[in-house]
């Protein structure tokens, strides 16, 4: 089902659901929703928008709350989010499957007592309980990227490829989770603040612990995210001493065969007035003259440790 109700165990005054969860809802969802409880859903795009004003305001008594980028898995796009607080009712828009919403309803459905205004701070310590869970997750895949590129000589090539793979795809992570931080961060600021839809000084110390919670992530993520930087740079400096010895091998076998290949187009050239074309000892000559121009750079440059 697209619209699913989660009631409260003591429900409400007139029998209906304490929250409204709507996911990509159609037309005739949204027309249903706007009839019995008397306002006008927001859309996607109002959701979306960028401006705070467009996405934190009061219309018609009701408090309409939205995040614009908001991260529901790893495996799914980013799509906004909107909460909507009405004196007896709290109605969420997403347009994606969440396992934070569904830890959100397990608690709503376990609560015994929850007003409109406790149940949406119920949906939002159980998205920031969830996005806890996919940090710690990310750090545990940094650590063992982190051991495979330092606990061994890494192997040329392939891995080192690999390695930026998964660095560009947990920095793609930690980036969808920020921003759903900061937009949700915004929201619990403004709950923290409000007078309004039925939130006293109780209340306003539970939007406080959970903006102190959304502070200790942000620490962790930006601990996470210098991490991924410093392993970033490592790769790079790995690849980059490859680059140097497959460059230092090129050098050596050019310096090396540089003086061989003189001597043999020299003794080429098979002109009449060289007098080592018939010397009858000139081949073997020849050859060891060759070998020994190419073993002396040789010798000159393991002397002066350069391979």
């Amino acid at each position: 089902m697209l619209i699913q109700r989660h009631p409260a165990r003591c429900g409400i005054a007139d029998g209906g659901a304490i929250w409204l969860d709507l996911i990509d809802p159609t037309p005739d969802e949204v027309h249903q929703v706007e009839q019995a409880c008397a306002l006008v859903l927001p859309t996607r795009e109002d959701l979306g928008s960028i401006e705070v004003s467009s996405r934190i305001d009061v219309v018609d008594g009701v408090l309409r709350l939205g995040v614009p980028y908001f991260s529901h898995s790893d495996a799914t796009a980013q799509s906004p989010v909107g909460f909507l607080l009405l004196p007896q009712r709290v109605i969420t828009i997403r347009y994606a499957v969440s396992p934070a919403f569904e830890l959100a309803a397990a608690r709503v459905e376990e609560a015994h007592a929850l007003t409109a205004a406790q149940a949406l701070l119920t949906i939002i310590e159980a998205i920031v309980a969830t996005s806890a869970d996919r940090l710690e997750h990310v750090s545990a895949e940094t650590g063992q990227l982190s051991s495979r590129i330092f606990g061994h000589a890494p192997e040329p090539g392939t891995t080192l490829r690999q390695a930026l793979a998964e660095l560009g795809h947990l920095e793609g992570r930690l980036t969808r989770m920020r921003q759903s931080a900061t937009g949700l961060q915004r929201v619990v600021l403004f709950l923290r603040d409000c007078h309004s839809h039925g939130f006293d000084h109780a209340l306003h110390q539970r939007a406080a612990a959970i903006g102190k919670d959304l502070e200790v992530l942000a620490e962790f993520d930006s601990q996470l995210t210098d991490k991924l930087q410093f392993l970033l740079d490592a790769v790079l400096g790995f690849i980059n001493i490859e680059q140097n010895q497959v460059i230092k091998i090129l050098t050596t076998v050019s310096v090396v065969s540089i003086p061989p290949m003189v001597l043999a187009g020299i003794w080429g050239m098979n002109f009449h007035n060289m007098p080592e074309l018939h010397w009858p000892s000139g081949y073997a000559a020849a050859l060891a003259v060759i070998a020994l121009s190419a073993l002396l750079p040789l010798a000159w440059l393991r002397r002066r440790g350069w391979v």
